[in-house]
């Protein structure tokens, strides 16, 4: 084509050296640029450079002989930006064996610039989608999930297509009340805790919104709802709430305790003035006894107050659960209750646990039944039972079972839970929020029931491990963990027709 015929073209068109100078251009693109002879080069006239861009596309045509295409916003002597696409080519050398190459430039509509700018946002919206860190799920209004981010299908697994409350929950029903469902009926933002169990199996407490998502006539076809896990935060609270309510406690029985020393030593004062033995030995034992409580209470304490790293034998518990027998035996016929030991259809098993730990935590259990049925005088006599059973691949169970005046229904939330005693003054309930850390970081589950006038039963149950449970090689094990109260750490007595089960081991 001649170049009388390139000016008569409406786009911009223009002949260029390898030194980007332009050497000659028709009319629409010197309407695109202004005066070519104030500024003979492109990256000065279109960009207002003192030197070539970086990345020239032109520089791939001029080496290679290759044709390019790009897209550059210019600024123009009407406009000061406009989207343009560009196409370069190689164009034959000049008389002096100078490389050139032809440019040609079209202006992109409203419309393409639009569909760049959606095309940014969706990139921008996915990378904020999946890299938010919380869980995401959009749900429609059967509450089937049709989307979710990454990071909850890591925590939950594959959930597209499935019902939220199955994934969330492991429910067969809508939860009630329903935040979701709340929004889908008045398109309001709902907020709400709730405990969901991760792919893991593990509990997590979460803090949960909802937002309603609109189609184009202003309806709402879906709802967004994001969780943000603040487990560990929840943790923390109760800790720190816990740890207050354990000091106040803590200091009650202290001076408690002191004001029993402080009376035995009287008494024994008393005594040996008096020439008196007798009395002088009812005081030492007010004495004895409230060093004993010392002891109790400090060990609880340090059990407490750090992560112990159990020590973990192959021990077989029927010998544990023995042991305490024996040494609980006597105690129990001075206080005139039965402690019966029953353990005859079980078979030796050893099991991977440790075995202070264990022995420790059926010890405040057996201590709370003394101390119970001491306590209750609606019965003319008491039984307490030790008793192990063989769950098989399940694990076993550690029993103790007294027929005691019971746990109020009103109290009943606490137990185990934080430093609570339904003992007053004359207990603090560490021994009891001891026993069930024990059994947590044996990676076992605590059991109980309690009917007010019908006594106590708890189950330690603990399962069959090759190795050690994680929990136990460093992950961290708040001294006070509170699960839900549906939680399965919690449950009523099992039937009876489990025990009695003697598989092989």
């Amino acid at each position: 084509m001649s170049q009388g015929g390139i000016d008569l073209l409406p786009l911009p068109v223009a002949l260029m050296d390898e030194e980007r100078r332009i050497l000659w251009a028709n009319e629409a693109f010197i309407e695109m640029t202004g005066p070519i002879s104030a500024s003979p080069f492109c990256y000065h006239a279109l960009k207002d450079r003192a030197s070539p861009c970086p990345d020239c596309p032109l520089h791939i045509v001029f080496q290679e002989g290759r044709t390019q295409r790009w897209e550059e916003t210019f600024r123009t002597p009407n406009q000061p930006e406009v989207h343009f696409l560009l196409h370069a080519a190689p164009f034959e050398p000049d008389s002096s064996g100078r490389k050139r190459a032809i440019v040609c430039a079209s202006e992109l509509g409203e419309l393409s610039r639009r569909l760049k700018q959606l095309e940014l946002s969706q990139r921008e919206y996915k990378a904020l989608f999946h890299g938010v860190p919380c869980y995401i799920s959009i749900q429609d209004r059967d509450l089937t999930i049709i989307k979710t981010n990454r990071f909850m299908e890591k925590a939950f697994g594959r959930a597209v297509g499935r019902k939220c409350y199955r994934i969330y929950k492991r429910r067969s029903s809508p939860c009630d009340p329903c935040p979701v469902l709340r929004t889908f009926q008045d398109a309001r933002v709902y907020s709400s805790e709730e405990t969901v169990l991760l792919a893991s199996g593990r509990e997590a407490r979460t803090i949960v919104y909802t937002s309603p998502i609109y189609d184009l006539t202003g309806r709402v076809f879906a709802v967004m709802e994001m969780s943000t896990d603040i487990t560990d935060v929840k943790q923390l609270q109760h800790e720190l709430s816990t740890l207050g309510q354990a000091l106040g406690v803590m200091a009650h029985t202290i001076k408690n305790i002191l004001n029993g020393l402080q009376g035995g030593a009287y008494v024994v004062q008393s005594g040996l003035r008096r020439g008196d033995p007798q009395l002088a030995q009812q005081g030492w034992e007010m004495v004895h006894e409230g060093v004993e409580l010392v002891g109790q209470l400090v060990k609880d304490i340090l059990y407490l107050s750090k992560d112990r790293t159990p020590e973990y034998q192959k021990v077989d518990p029927g010998q544990i659960l023995h042991q305490v027998w024996t040494l609980f035996q006597k105690r129990a016929d001075d206080l005139g209750v039965e402690l019966v030991l029953e353990m005859d259809d079980v078979r030796p098993c050893p099991l991977l646990l440790d075995p202070k730990g264990i022995h420790s935590a059926l010890a405040n259990l057996v201590t709370n039944a003394l101390e119970a049925c001491t306590e209750d005088s609606s019965k003319t006599s008491h039984r307490i039972v030790l008793r192990l059973r063989d769950y098989g691949k399940e694990g076993i169970g550690l029993e103790v079972e007294d027929n005691g005046p019971g746990v109020p229904l009103h109290l009943q939330t606490k137990l185990f839970r934080e430093a609570f005693s339904t003992k007053g003054s004359r207990g603090t309930g560490l021994g009891a929020v001891t026993t069930r850390k024990i059994v947590e970081t044996h990676g076992g589950t605590l059991r109980w029931r309690s009917s007010p006038g019908d006594g106590m039963w708890v189950e330690i149950r603990l399962p069959r491990r090759a190795e050690p449970p994680a929990i136990a090689k460093g992950e961290k094990v708040g001294p006070f963990q509170d699960p839900s109260p549906d939680s399965h750490c919690l449950l009523s007595r099992p039937e009876r027709s489990h025990a009695g089960a003697s598989p092989s081991c």
